[in-house]
């Protein structure tokens, strides 16, 4: 059944009056014009704020957010003249600001009627009453029986009616139970302030001229094209708004801020590229003498990171950095051991799953509980696996090197340190990881495999073309697309690890041949409050990953398909 807002639109039918139409166009001028005045007011006085009255982030952030305030003012102007001319670009113009304005006045009266401050309140008393939750289950049930008739029988219908009687009942009942009487007296105090009176009009005033805006496409002469563009973008406004205030925001900040020496209790001043020189600042040196110590033939603030025997000598490399460049170089490796840990078997495990056996659907599912399982919860678990004396992992090689010794073999316990020994605690991170990931990229290459078509392989039978022939001759080429986005998409994934060592170590902080790129900016950052310095790691670490990433399209086969 369409749903579109076109649809609805269409079936609703609303003739807006003459009355209503002559003075909407003349009503968003004028709200453009207010608009304008309020951002350049704004824009006016966040520019001229004192530094500590404005987070303490800096004036050209402030300067930044007063020259975004103008963005709005600018588009207000532009709508305001296109309007005059019954222009469509005018329409479009104002439906978004007054969209926008619309959404931030929803906003600020949730705030200000404290919604955000007792949201944590309410939750505890519905959990109180978690019960009442059990409601929607039995609503959902009685709605799935209803759904084993057919479309014409009166059970349907009855059974479809009495879910919805039942969840809105439930819903009543949790709104009793967050004690909703006392909520509506508090929003109802709230509207002693002017400002909860200006938001709640300010609402209620764009969001009618939206609205009507909405039904004036005949006035503009919008073409279906057009009509079909503005409720595509109306449809992706919620994740464009998401986006621009959690993610854009933010990472312009952190772009500003690796430039500065910002720490916490003190106003960021611009150190230019400090940050990144200190970060990249690596020097080679030879060491002639083997008597003498790799850190005698450094400069002074250099660090040994590795040495290299060339023939007599050793080169000595040493970084300003070493702890940035040893996570960088474990996470890279950590990177090319989870490609094929994760790679290889779940595509085995594809194989599988993709033939008749029984069961299959079964195992399906619990290949894939990994994926979805709690990375806190299961690195406990792994942690006690990983335990030397009690852990499983030690006593099944403990039983193998046993049986092996019984048989005239004499091998030595390794007993392992899973998570103390320097040499395998990337390779526990690793484990963990991969067992993770292994189901996901699992139900990636069995969607590859149920896409591959029939005719293929008949025709590669028909050649006589033997089972291996086959997987080498048709599966692998054909699984190309499909095995390019698993590795692009588990490279970026072993590229950003940070949930695993986190969880799997107790100690803090973690173990330098445990320590990984991401958790090193967590460290800097949030342990250290070096904030630009975090952030420069950031922007590297990210420049890593840009370039992993593009090398990755760059090599991959796209003409898979064709060959």
């Amino acid at each position: 059944m369409e749903t579109t807002i076109d649809n609805v639109l269409n079936k609703q039918k609303i003739p807006p009056t003459g009355g209503i139409k002559a003075y909407i166009i003349p009503a968003s001028i004028a709200v453009n014009l207010l608009i304008t005045i309020a951002c350049l007011f704004l824009a006016f006085t966040v520019v001229n704020l004192e530094i500590e009255d404005f987070g303490n982030l800096g004036k050209p952030v402030q300067y930044f957010v007063g020259l975004v305030l103008l963005i709005p003012a600018g588009i207000a102007l532009f709508s305001s003249w296109r309007l005059m001319q019954m222009k469509s670009g005018g329409r479009y113009a104002a439906l978004a600001l007054q969209y926008g304005g619309f959404v931030l006045s929803a906003v600020a009266l949730l705030h200000l009627w404290g919604f955000f401050l007792s949201f944590e309140s309410a939750v505890d008393t519905i959990m109180a009453n978690s019960t009442l939750i059990l409601g929607f289950a039995l609503a959902y049930v009685v709605y799935w029986i209803g759904g084993r008739f057919a479309e014409t029988s009166e059970w349907r219908r009855y059974l479809d009616n009495a879910a919805l009687v039942i969840g809105g009942l439930t819903i009543i009942a949790l709104v009793f139970a967050s004690d909703v009487l006392n909520t509506i007296n508090s929003i109802i105090d709230t509207y002693g302030d002017i400002g909860t009176w200006v938001a709640t009009f300010a609402m209620i005033g764009l969001g009618f001229l939206a609205y009507h805006m909405l039904y004036m496409g005949d006035t503009f002469n919008e073409t279906p094209a057009q009509r079909d563009a503005w409720q595509g973008w109306l449809m992706l406004s919620p994740n464009i708004i998401g986006f621009m205030f959690f993610f854009a925001g933010p990472l312009l900040l952190s772009f500003y801020i690796s430039f500065t020496n910002s720490s916490v209790g003190q106003t960021p001043e611009i150190i230019g590229f400090d940050n990144y020189a200190e970060l990249l600042s690596v020097e080679f040196q030879w060491k002639d003498d083997d008597t003498l110590a790799n850190q005698s033939v450094l400069t002074f603030g250099y660090t040994t990171l590795t040495t290299v025997g060339i023939g007599d000598r050793t080169l000595v490399v040493g970084a300003k950095d070493a702890a940035f460049w040893r996570s960088i170089f474990n996470t890279l490796i950590f990177c090319l051991l989870l490609v094929p840990l994760s790679t290889i078997p779940a595509l085995a495990l594809s194989l599988v799953l993709n033939s008749k056996l029984p069961g299959v659907k079964f195992f399906r599912a619990l290949y894939f509980l990994p994926s979805v399982a709690a990375v806190v919860g299961t690195a406990l678990i792994w942690r006690w696996l990983y335990d030397p004396t009690i852990g499983y992992f030690n006593f099944l090689i403990s039983q193998v090197v046993d049986f092996l010794n019984s048989i005239g073999f004499s091998i030595q316990d390794p007993e392992i340190a899973w998570l103390t020994g320097p040499g395998v605690m990337l390779f526990s991170i690793v484990f963990l990881a991969a067992w993770q990931v292994v189901g996901f990229n699992t139900v990636l290459f069995l969607a590859g495999l149920q896409g591959i078509p029939n005719t293929l392989y008949e025709a590669a039978m028909i050649d006589g073309a033997n089972r291996w022939q086959q997987f080498r001759n048709v599966t692998l080429p054909m699984l190309g697309p499909t095995t390019f986005f698993v590795i692009t998409t588990t490279v970026i994934t072993g590229l950003q690890v940070f949930n695993e060592p986190y969880a799997l170590f107790p100690v803090r902080p973690l173990p330098e041949a445990a320590t990984t790129g991401v958790y090193y900016i967590y460290n800097q950052g949030f342990n250290r409050f070096e904030f630009g310095y975090a952030s420069s790691v950031a922007w590297l670490l990210f420049l890593i990953i840009f370039m992993v990433t593009f090398i990755q399209f760059r090599l991959q086969n796209s003409d898979a398909y064709d060959n």
